[in-house]
């Protein structure tokens, strides 16, 4: 692989830099495993240039993200005290090969190792996490894995390494998870970054998390053509899942009413009291307050509205107003 190294000056170069690439923290994507949602179909727009109302995720810091940038010096000092035979070296580079486009920014470098170079991977996971995901050091989550793998492709390194920090204000501890080179899986991961790249050059469109696209969705399909019309006669599916979204409306909204019905008979019950007490395991105020007053500018919505004309025998109660 033809290895480009590029000095990280600031943090603008550095996103301006691998912008253009699949890089080995946003390769779990295209394995449906990432940590923090990405998914192919979000990552296949980014690269066809469309745009979103909110920023990338890649540049964009979450608590939990601002919490491993913090612990990150503390995780790799941890590592050389359980490990003094190991030196760590904070890496400094960017990694990429520019004919894949894939690129990778490790954590930091092992020396001392008679293998040779290995890539350190710092986490940092709440104790119910470490064994939900974890299981207790027992599994690297496979997000984890393909990070690391591609890290250590792009660096030429020998192996690779997970370094768990636990966050417990009562008992901090980091645990060592070596994750060995994989010849089989490290092709798996060439061939799909490969195939992305195949995706984006030709608009195939990879297949959406309906659960998690819904920006992605929206931002690929901004504008109708008018008086176009998409025949599904014949599409079972649609017919079930219309009949599934129109009474799951119908359950909603009666549990709406009954919320509602709730907090009147509480707004009624409290009078002019300001909070409810003798309720153990409740907070319950009825306050004043102003809110601030805001302009929206205009902007061109396109919005999905779905109207329930069937007989009415064929719907559910209470769902013939679905919008």
């Amino acid at each position: 692989m033809p290895i480009v190294r590029i000095p990280i000056e600031s943090r603008k170069q550095w996103l301006t830099v691998r912008a253009p690439h699949v890089t080995a923290s946003v390769t779990p994507a295209l394995f449906h495993c990432h940590p923090h949602h990405l998914t192919e179909l979000r990552l296949y727009a980014q690269h066809r240039g469309v745009e979103f109302n909110t920023k990338a995720d890649e540049e964009e810091e979450d608590p939990v993200l601002r919490r491993g940038r913090w612990l990150e010096p503390a995780t790799a000092k941890a590592v050389e005290e359980r490990r003094p035979e190991w030196r760590i070296e904070k890496a400094t580079d960017y990694f990429c090969d520019p004919d894949r486009r894939l690129g990778a920014t490790p954590d930091f470098f092992i020396h001392g190792d008679p293998r040779g170079l290995g890539v350190l991977q710092t986490k940092s996971v709440a104790r119910s996490v470490w064994t939900r995901e974890w299981e207790k050091g027992t599994v690297v989550p496979f997000y984890t894995v393909l990070q690391t793998l591609t890290e250590a492709m792009l660096t030429e390194a020998a192996f690779g390494a997970a370094a768990v920090m636990l966050v417990d204000p009562h008992a901090m501890d980091v645990a060592i998870i070596e994750i060995p080179r994989h010849p089989a899986a490290e092709t798996k991961i060439l061939a799909t970054v490969e195939q992305f790249w195949w995706r984006v050059e030709y608009g195939v469109e990879p297949q959406p998390d309906f659960a998690r696209d819904a920006e992605a969705i929206k931002a690929l399909r901004p504008k109708e053509t008018k008086d176009k019309a998409i025949d599904l006669a014949g599409n079972n599916y649609v017919r079930e899942v219309l009949a599934q979204r129109a009474l799951l409306r119908a359950r909603i909204k009666a549990d709406d009413e009954r919320c509602e019905e709730i907090e009147n008979e509480l707004k009624y019950l409290m009078g002019d009291a300001e909070f409810i007490s003798g309720m153990p395991g409740w907070n319950v105020t009825y306050k004043s307050g102003e809110r601030q007053g805001y302009s929206v500018p205009t902007r061109t919505v396109r919005t999905l509205r779905i109207t329930d004309k069937r007989p009415p025998e064929e719907r559910p109660q209470g769902g013939d107003d679905d919008v």
